[in-house]
């Protein structure tokens, strides 16, 4: 079986983080919940032609796959961005 994971949504802001020299890009969603609180979701930008097509508030779909580490979940892209 196949299973292809997708984040889609409108991006809400775009973070960078510096580690030793290596830059790595965020897409931000924005994710609200029921009881009125909210989240930020992010999912680490893995191809860097896409890094150059991202910007707040564009709609995409980011095919992702999902690790966890202490109770926490990453996102991590596995193939290009598809505008929604």
């Amino acid at each position: 079986m196949n299973t292809k994971l997708i984040m889609t949504g409108s991006i809400y802001a775009i973070s960078k983080k510096s580690f030793e020299g290596q830059e790595t890009v965020y897409a931000q969603f924005l994710n609200k919940k029921d009881d009125g609180g909210v989240e930020i979701q992010q999912v680490k930008i893995t191809d860097s032609q896409d890094v150059t097509l991202l910007k707040e508030g564009l709609n995409v779909k980011i095919p992702v796959k999902i690790s966890s580490y202490q109770n926490k979940m990453f996102f991590t892209q596995v193939e290009p961005i598809l505008k929604a």
